[in-house]
C-alpha cells in the first residue's frame, strides 16, 4: 500500500525534473543538456541564412536536369544535419540556386559564412586511378552512410552507386585490384583506398578507417560532393523572420497562457481527475520539447503545428479517461473499480486513436521532407510522450491518489449533481443527418462560389514567381509587412511577402520582396512597385539591386512526395479501422473516416480561399494537423459504437449510434474547446503585434477544430449507418429474389 502511494510522488518527480531541463538546460561541466531557449528554430520564427549559389567553373550555362539534380542534393545534405526549414528553388534563367536556412543553434554573431559551412563542402567529387584520370564522378553516388565494420575493429563508409555508375565503377576495379583508387574533392585529396577486388554491385565499403570521427568525415564530403557540378556561394545574407521579429516571444507567451488555461479548467472541471491531467500534459510537452531540442531537430510552424495536435491529443487522452472513470462511478462502483475499470474501457480508444496518427507521422517522415518532415517529427514525439503521459503516468498516479483516504470520495471526481445524472440524453444523430448534410453542402457551395470570386491564390514556394531586391539605406527603421501591404495595395491585391536581408560582407541591408506569379515582372510593373515604396517611405532610399524569376521552393519531388504520403496513409488508415474495427465493418467505418477527412480539408482549403490567404506551407501545417485531430476523433466514437454493439445486440443500428454519439459528444466538445482556446490565444496575441503570417495559421486551425468535432459528429457515423442499411437492404433483395425463384422453381 505504502509502494503505490509513493508512486504519485515518484511520477510527479519525473515530471518536475524534466520540465527542469526542458525548458532550462542544465549545463554542469562536461553535462551539456540543452533547453527549450536553444531549440533549432526556423527561418519563418528566428531567421537565417539567404544565400545564391552557381556554378563555379563551368563555361555554359547548367540545364534544368542539372540545376534540379544540384537542388536534390542540397535538400538531402541538409536533411541529413536536421535543417527542415528551408527554401531551395532555382533560377533556370539564371543558373542561379537559392538556398534559405535557419541560423544554428547558439549562434550569435550571425555569421552568414559561418552558417554556409553547415551544408558541406560544394566542390566537385571524382575517383580517380593512380595516373590521374577520371574514373567515377560523385554524381553518380546516390548515398554514403558510416558505421563500424563486421568484426568491431575498425570504420567503414558504405558507397551506394546510382545504376550508371555501377558498370562505372565495375571497369575500374577491375583493372585496379591492389592498386589505390584517389577520390578528390576539386583538387583536394581526401582518401586513397586500395581496391581489393573487383565491385560488380550498386553497393561497396571503404574500410580500414581508425576512428568514427574519420568515417563520419568522409561520408559527409561524399555525400556534399555529389553535386553534378562544382558550386560557389556567390553572395549570401542574414535574413530576417518570416513571420516577424517578435514572433517566437508573441508563440512562447500565447503558449504559455493558453496551457495555463487548459490546466485550470480541468482542474475545475475534473477535479482530482483534472490535476492529474495536468500533471501528465506537463511531462508530455516537457518530453516532447527533449526529444526535439537534443538531435537539434528544425521547428517550424508546421512543427509548431505538431506540438498543438499533439498536446490537443494528450488533452484528448486525460479527457475520455475522466469522463470514463465518471461512468463507473455513476454506475455504482468503487472509487477504485471505477478508475480501474476506467482506464481499461478508455484504453482502446485511446490506443486506437493514436496509432492511426503515428501512422500517419511515419508515413510522412519517410515520403515526406523540409516542412512536413518537420511536423511529422514533432508528432512522432508528441505520440510518443502521449503513451508515455496520457496512459501510462495517468493511470499510475490516480492509482497511486485513490490509495489515500481523503481521496477517496465520490467528491474528488464529480459533483452531486455529476452523480445523480443516471444517463445521457439521446440526441437523435442519424435523424437529423438531412439538416446536417445540407450544412456541409451550403458550406461546400459557399467555398466554391468564393473560390470562382476570389480565385486561388498561391504562395511563391508552390507557385514560384520573382523576388525583387532593394537596396536601402540606413535611415529609417522599415517595418517588411508593412512595405508589403504598401506594394500589394499598388499592384491591386496581389500577394506579397516581405523580408529584410543583411549583406554579410558590406553590411548593407536590402527589402526582398516575394510575388508568386506565373509570369515574369515587366519594367512597367517595377516601375508600379518602386514608385509604392517610395511613396509610402519618403525618407527611405530605395534602389533596384537585382530581379530573380524563380521556379517553386517546393519542387516536384516535394510535392509528388507530399500526394505518395497522404495517399498511403488514407490506405493504412482504412486498413488498420477494417483491421480494428472488423466487428463492425471496419472497410466502411474508414472509409467514412476517409470521408470526414476530406470534409475537413475542403473546409480548410474554403477557408483560405475565402480569407484571401495565400496557400502554402501554413496551408500544408494546418491541413496536416486536422487530418491528424480528425481521424482521431472520430475513431473514438466508433470505439464507443463497438463497445455498445457488443452490450446490446440486436438494437436498431442507428439507436446504437445515437446514443454513442451522445455519450462521446462531451469529449469531443471539451477537446474541441481546449485547442480552440488555445488557437484563439495565439490570434489575439498575433493580431495585437501585427504578426500577419500566425493570424493566418491561427485562424484556419480554429475554423478547421471546429470542422473536425462537426464532421465526426454529423458525417461520418451517420454516413456509416447509411452505407450498413443500404446493404442490409440489398443483402433482403438479394435474398428475396433468391427465396421467390426458388418457390417458383418448386412449382
Amino acid at each position: 500500500m505504502a509502494k503505490k502511494k509513493a508512486t504519485f510522488f515518484v511520477v510527479l518527480a519525473v515530471t518536475l525534473v524534466l520540465a527542469w531541463l526542458a525548458f532550462f538546460g542544465l549545463h554542469i561541466g562536461s553535462l551539456n543538456i540543452m533547453g527549450a531557449s536553444e531549440m533549432r528554430f526556423g527561418i519563418d520564427i528566428r531567421g537565417g541564412v539567404d544565400a545564391a549559389f552557381a556554378p563555379k567553373d563551368l563555361d555554359r550555362m547548367p540545364t534544368e536536369t542539372e540545376l534540379d539534380a544540384a537542388r536534390d542534393i542540397f535538400e538531402t545534405r541538409l536533411n541529413q544535419q536536421n535543417i527542415l526549414d528551408r527554401d531551395v528553388t532555382i533560377d533556370k534563367e539564371a543558373g542561379y540556386i537559392f538556398v534559405r536556412f535557419p541560423w544554428k543553434t547558439g549562434e550569435t554573431e550571425f555569421n552568414p559564412d559561418k552558417a554556409i559551412s553547415e551544408l558541406g563542402s560544394t566542390a566537385h567529387l571524382t575517383f580517380r586511378d593512380p595516373d590521374g584520370n577520371v574514373v567515377l564522378e560523385g554524381k553518380y553516388v546516390d548515398s554514403t552512410t558510416w558505421g563500424q565494420d563486421s568484426q568491431n575493429i575498425g570504420f567503414v563508409v558504405h558507397l551506394k552507386l546510382k545504376p550508371e555508375g555501377r558498370q562505372m565503377f565495375m571497369d575500374a576495379t577491375g583493372r585496379l585490384v591492389g592498386r589505390q583508387i584517389s577520390i578528390y574533392m576539386d583538387e583536394t585529396l581526401i582518401s586513397s583506398p586500395v581496391v581489393n577486388q573487383q565491385i560488380d554491385s550498386e553497393d561497396c565499403q571503404i574500410t580500414g578507417i581508425g576512428s568514427a570521427e574519420e568515417a563520419k568525415l568522409l561520408s559527409n564530403q561524399i555525400n556534399s560532393g555529389t553535386l553534378p557540378f562544382s558550386m560557389t556561394a556567390e553572395h549570401y545574407s542574414a535574413i530576417s523572420p518570416s513571420l516577424g521579429n517578435d514572433a517566437l516571444e508573441v508563440m512562447v507567451i500565447a503558449g504559455i497562457v493558453s496551457f495555463l488555461l487548459i490546466c485550470l479548467a480541468l482542474m475545475l472541471y475534473y477535479r482530482l481527475s483534472g490535476v492529474v491531467a495536468v500533471i501528465a500534459l506537463l511531462l508530455q510537452v516537457a518530453g516532447q520539447l527533449l526529444m526535439l531540442t537534443w538531435p537539434q531537430i528544425t521547428v517550424t510552424l508546421p512543427g509548431i503545428a505538431g506540438i498543438i495536435l499533439a498536446i490537443g491529443m494528450g488533452v484528448d487522452a486525460n479527457i475520455i479517461v475522466s469522463e470514463r472513470i465518471r461512468e463507473e462511478i455513476r454506475s455504482g462502483k468503487t472509487i477504485e473499480n471505477a478508475v480501474t475499470y476506467g482506464f481499461k474501457r478508455a484504453f482502446s480508444s485511446v490506443f486506437d486513436g493514436n496509432i492511426t496518427v503515428l501512422i500517419v507521422s511515419l508515413v510522412m517522415m519517410v515520403f515526406g521532407s523540409g516542412a512536413i518532415l518537420s511536423f511529422a517529427y514533432t508528432l512522432l514525439f508528441g505520440i510518443i510522450m502521449n503513451f508515455v503521459a496520457g496512459v501510462v503516468a495517468t493511470r499510475l498516479m490516480t492509482q497511486s491518489l485513490v490509495q489515500f483516504p481523503r481521496l477517496r470520495k465520490t467528491s474528488c471526481f464529480l459533483s452531486r449533481r455529476m452523480l445523480a445524472k443516471k444517463k445521457d440524453k439521446v440526441f437523435p444523430f442519424y435523424r437529423k443527418k438531412g439538416l446536417f448534410f445540407g450544412i456541409s453542402m451550403a458550406v461546400m457551395a459557399i467555398g466554391v462560389v468564393m473560390m470562382l470570386i476570389n480565385g486561388i491564390h498561391l504562395d511563391i514556394q508552390f507557385k514560384g514567381g520573382t523576388i525583387i531586391k532593394y537596396d536601402m539605406s540606413e535611415e529609417v527603421e522599415l517595418n517588411p509587412d508593412a512595405a508589403a501591404s504598401a506594394v500589394e495595395q499598388a499592384l491591386d491585391g496581389r500577394l506579397i511577402t516581405a523580408q529584410i536581408t543583411t549583406d554579410y560582407i558590406t553590411q548593407r541591408k536590402k527589402l526582398v520582396l516575394n510575388m508568386a506569379s506565373s509570369d515574369a515582372f515587366d519594367s512597367e510593373e517595377l516601375e508600379v512597385v518602386t514608385a509604392a515604396l517610395m511613396a509610402a517611405y519618403p525618407v527611405q532610399a530605395f534602389e533596384l539591386s537585382e530581379v530573380n524569376n524563380v521556379a517553386p521552393f517546393f519542387s516536384q519531388k516535394f510535392l509528388r512526395n507530399g500526394i505518395t504520403a497522404i495517399v498511403l496513409s488514407a490506405v493504412l488508415i482504412v486498413a488498420y479501422m477494417w483491421f480494428s474495427f472488423r466487428k463492425i465493418h471496419g472497410l466502411s467505418a474508414g472509409v467514412m473516416a476517409l470521408v470526414a477527412l476530406l470534409h475537413d480539408v475542403l473546409v480548410v482549403f474554403f477557408t483560405f480561399i475565402v480569407f484571401r490567404i495565400p496557400i502554402g506551407d501554413n496551408f500544408i501545417a494546418v491541413a496536416m494537423t486536422i487530418l491528424g485531430y480528425s481521424i482521431n476523433d472520430t475513431i473514438v466514437i466508433f470505439d464507443r459504437i463497438r463497445e455498445n454493439m457488443q452490450h446490446e445486440k440486436g438494437a436498431p443500428l442507428e439507436d446504437l449510434v445515437d446514443k454513442s454519439i451522445s455519450q462521446s459528444f462531451t469529449r469531443s466538445l471539451y477537446t474541441s474547446l481546449a485547442v480552440v482556446v488555445c488557437l484563439g490565444v495565439v490570434y489575439i496575441f498575433a493580431a495585437g503585434n501585427g504578426l500577419d503570417a500566425i493570424k493566418d495559421f491561427a485562424l484556419p486551425m480554429c475554423i478547421g477544430t471546429v470542422s473536425g468535432c462537426y464532421s465526426t459528429v454529423c458525417i461520418a457515423e451517420p454516413a456509416w449507418v447509411m452505407w450498413q442499411k443500404f446493404k442490409q437492404r440489398r443483402k433482403n433483395e438479394k435474398g428475396g429474389a433468391a427465396g421467390k425463384a426458388a418457390t417458383e422453381t418448386g412449382k
